[in-house]
């Protein structure tokens, strides 16, 4: 059985998009979801604390609960190779505090305002699920700003269909540029930033 979407939303959103990895005094802060000219590109890794299988790192044949947020740590895909081949040295332990402390600091360096918003424009994401209980065409689960994203979302036999799902407060506004006076829509996910700029000008607009 695989992580359910409520988990996977709370893996994603309090690892604020960046590797978990932090280990005597070394930390890494590479981002997971990254947009470079529209294109999307996934990096991170749903890595178990508690092995999956048998002959997987740290696995232990009795634990319960290993498909579960709270047995699953966000990191980047050399992080999770690195920990996986030294299994010695970052035990269970190590990776239930690493995980602690990594969502600690996401907390403090959100309300401070240190972790900006990943920018998604100019993108389509078609998704096609068949035979499944549940199918979301895109799934935001961090402050992000969306400019000209459309979600495409084809299900076969699913019992529930979602286009677009987040865990972030939903901020949709429609304004108009106060320079071409042309029409600026707005979106994005978590708290929306003072100004927009006009895709059309250029010119930079207050949001009221």
């Amino acid at each position: 059985m695989s992580l359910g979407v409520h988990g996977r939303k709370l893996l994603w959103a309090k690892a604020g998009n960046r590797c978990s990895y932090r280990y005597e005094g070394e930390v890494c802060d590479e981002e997971l979801v990254t947009s470079d000219g529209g294109k999307i590109t996934l990096v991170g890794e749903e890595c178990h604390i508690v092995g999956e299988k048998p002959t997987a790192a740290r696995y232990i044949a009795d634990f319960h609960g290993r498909n579960t947020y709270d047995n699953l740590i966000l990191l980047c895909r050399k992080h999770h190779k690195i920990i996986d081949d030294n299994e010695e040295k970052y035990t269970i332990a190590v990776l239930q505090s690493m995980k602690r402390s990594h969502e600690e600091s996401v907390v403090k360096r959100t309300e401070q305002k240190e972790i900006q918003p990943i920018v998604i424009k100019d993108s389509v994401f078609r998704t096609e699920v068949k035979h499944a209980d549940e199918a979301i065409g895109m799934e935001v689960n961090r402050p992000a700003i969306l400019s000209n994203v459309r979600s495409e979302l084809k299900a076969g036999d699913v019992k529930r269909a979602v286009g677009f799902s987040t865990n972030q407060p939903l901020n949709v506004t429609m304004m108009t540029c106060s320079n071409c006076r042309r029409l600026l829509p707005f979106v994005c996910t978590g708290p929306h930033p003072p100004t927009v700029t006009c895709p059309h000008c250029g010119k930079v607009n207050i949001l009221h």
